[in-house]
């Protein structure tokens, strides 16, 4: 008995030290399978505005899709990084809004509205307009989920109707409109500058500038030679259209801005940003530019599709002018204060992590939700009458003209 004893303890043992010969270095396997989720916490470590304060994984949480492990790196705070693993598809080039029969004709029945139509894009080049009212595309009715079919695709025919007025009976109804062919989406260059023009209200005269974004080196050339303009035309007045201006760059907003506030404020903070490498302690100022209108009255149109610096520049000369020096009218901002940087991986992805946090000049954050307007309005107020940016029937700018001439704003 002793003798099995003693011949199992040696088996056993001997099993245990051929164990570590029969094991086998599979590190090189685990950096394979998730090399390109180390690659995505690295480079959060060293760019991403929170990235000293990443969460500690566990090794097979490395196993994860890298989207679903970007996401899962991101701050509670952080509502803007995000993920692009696809190739862009371009765009239609289209800003609309998903609404149900506004008639009241076809309740359950989804329509588009229009509201800017780039100049060069697939969509304008098809003849859509803002005001254009979208029913189907390729035949398939649309529904309040068609964000995605409306945005990139390729060609479609588009179906569009339009609301017409009978003087008999009183009553708006459909009508029939065109078939469109639209080109497939692609990359076009969008304009900053959508549309400029002097309007003539009774003894005054108001410089009207739309802008789509703060982008590209000719911007402060461009916005100067229009302000110029302005200046030379004598306007008493400048509307700043910001609701669909969804972003650009600091340099550009801030020279902007210098262009409507006194001499007295060159010098002085216009924003700052709050960050890491290249973001810390980052200040921007108010300096002299070639256009100056500190000595009109501005009114700046602000939208829920007003995006990042636009949002800043509304802030901070809000700030700088105070409530008499500007007033804003509109919807509340998107409420994105915070930079985002694309990183290219060397897997075929892109990431956009936030790296700094935009300071106004009384060095506040732009609230998560959005810049409150000082006159709310809706420029869809009445969708029957959706007229051309820059009309002065289109309601919002109805009622700056309104304020101007009256003092007041239309009961």
């Amino acid at each position: 008995m002793k003798k099995n004893i003693f011949g199992i303890l040696l088996l056993t043992l001997g099993a245990v030290l051929l164990l570590p010969s029969c094991g086998e270095d599979r590190s090189g396997e685990y950096y394979e399978k998730t090399q390109e989720n180390q690659w995505i916490y690295t480079t959060m470590q060293e760019h991403y505005l929170w990235g000293d304060s990443l969460p500690s994984l566990e090794r097979n949480q490395y196993f994860s899709t890298t989207s679903k492990f970007f996401s899962s790196l991101l701050h509670k705070r952080d509502k803007v990084s995000f993920f692009n693993d696809t190739i862009s598809a371009g765009s239609y080039g289209l800003t609309f809004a998903l609404m149900r029969d506004p008639l009241g004709v076809r309740p359950g029945k989804v329509y588009a509205m229009v509201l800017n139509a780039h100049v060069g894009s697939p969509a304008y080049n098809a003849g859509i307009r803002r005001g254009t009212w979208i029913t189907s595309l390729d035949g398939k009715a649309l529904s309040t989920s068609s964000n995605a079919m409306l945005t990139s695709g390729d060609a479609v025919e588009v179906v569009t109707e339009y609301i017409d007025y009978d003087d008999e009976t009183g009553e708006y109804f459909w009508a029939n409109g065109d078939t469109l062919s639209m080109p497939a989406s692609y990359d076009y260059p969008v304009n900053s500058v959508a549309h400029y023009s002097t309007i003539n209200v009774r003894d005054r005269k108001v410089g009207y500038l739309v802008l789509d974004n703060m982008t590209g080196d000719g911007f402060i050339d461009n916005t100067q030679d229009i302000l110029l303009g302005f200046a030379g035309a004598d306007v008493t007045d400048v509307a700043l259209d910001l609701r669909y201006c969804n972003g650009g760059t600091l340099p550009n907003a801030t020279s902007l801005a210098s262009s409507f506030v006194p001499s007295t404020a060159f010098g002085t903070p216009f924003c700052s940003l709050v960050g890491k490498g290249e973001a810390v302690d980052t200040v921007y100022n108010y300096s002299a530019q070639v256009a100056n209108l500190s000595d009109k009255n501005l009114y700046v149109i602000l939208g829920s599709r007003t995006h990042g610096v636009a949002e800043l520049l509304a802030s901070s000369l809000k700030s700088t002018l105070g409530t008499s020096g500007v007033i804003t009218l509109g919807a509340r901002t998107d409420g994105g204060g915070m930079m985002t940087v694309a990183i290219q991986a060397p897997y075929g992805f892109t990431i956009n992590p936030v790296v700094s946090i935009m300071l106004d000049v009384a060095g506040k954050e732009i609230p998560s939700s959005g810049v409150k307007a000082d006159c709310a309005m809706d420029e869809l107020a009445n969708p029957f009458k959706v007229h051309p940016l820059g009309s002065e029937q289109e309601h919002i700018l109805y009622n700056i003209m309104y304020l101007i001439v009256n003092g007041m704003l239309p009961e």
